[in-house]
């Protein structure tokens, strides 16, 4: 989504701020989904992004499990390497392992072109309503979202620069042989923390391969991998707007109330 959407002519042309949306929705549940919005003034949207964003909903929503109590998360995703199938992702499955939050963490990848995921409707959802909105900054962005199902509203939760941090993508050995995008079905659990375990398919009926994921000394027995307790923030201060787009988004502010242009002048640019 952009912002502002303005229909001026002397503007239409122009580069607007990007704002990104992660929709997280719990299946089996009627809850509505968590809709993770930012700007491109405060990160970008890579895997540091959207790990950070599972990992804030996770402290949400859950606590620590209490032993002996289990507990198992399915992450129904597509297969965006830049954004979900990635190492960074699989150190973040470990990790929540390791911080006790689950037992068992798994993903799943959706096969293109074959499958359909409830986020895409609920995209679908603010797509309309976006068409119908005027959208002068990421606050309308939210607002937008959060009227967009009225009998069931979205949970926005909004992500500012301290909510991104710096997971880790290598504390997990890489095996080789070992090729994460071209498997369909990945799982982590708390038993047997120190390997991966991958399915070329959806099938039950598929066994199951172990890859062993964590960095034992030589000669010595494997242990389940070390993650740290904090890990420092992915961008220190608001990241810059590209020049050209920002001299783009100052010639928009006559056509902007006060309030909108206050946000626009705040912003960085390189």
């Amino acid at each position: 989504m952009y912002t502002p959407n303005l229909t001026h002519s002397n503007v239409y042309y122009q580069r607007q701020l990007s704002n990104f949306n992660l929709c997280i929705q719990e299946l089996g549940k009627e809850d509505p989904a968590y809709m993770c919005v930012w700007h491109e003034g405060i990160a970008h949207r890579g895997s540091i992004e959207v790990a950070s964003c599972i990992l804030k909903w996770v402290k949400t929503k859950f606590t620590p499990l209490p032993k002996p109590e289990v507990r198992k998360l399915i992450i129904f995703s597509d297969r965006c390497c830049g954004q979900n199938n990635n190492w960074r992702m699989l150190n973040l499955m470990s990790m929540l392992i390791s911080m006790g939050y689950f037992t068992q963490v798994e993903q799943k990848f959706m096969v293109s072109g074959h499958s359909f995921l409830p986020c895409d409707r609920s995209f679908a959802t603010i797509e309309k309503r976006c068409k119908e909105s005027v959208l002068h900054t990421p606050d309308d962005v939210s607002k937008m979202i959060l009227e967009a199902q009225p009998a069931k509203p979205f949970k926005v939760m909004r992500m500012q620069c301290e909510d991104f941090r710096h997971l880790p993508d290598s504390v997990l050995k890489r095996p080789a042989g070992l090729q994460i995008t071209s498997v369909r079905w990945l799982k982590v659990t708390v038993e047997d923390p120190w390997n991966l375990y991958a399915r070329q398919s959806h099938s039950l009926f598929e066994g199951w391969k172990s890859w062993l994921i964590s960095k034992p000394k030589q000669g010595a027995t494997p242990q389940p991998p070390y993650f740290a307790s904090h890990y420092p923030r992915a961008y220190e201060s608001p990241l810059p707007i590209k020049k050209n787009k920002y001299q783009d988004l100052m010639t928009m502010l006559n056509y902007l109330p006060a309030a909108a242009r206050s946000f626009y002048k705040s912003l960085q640019s390189e």
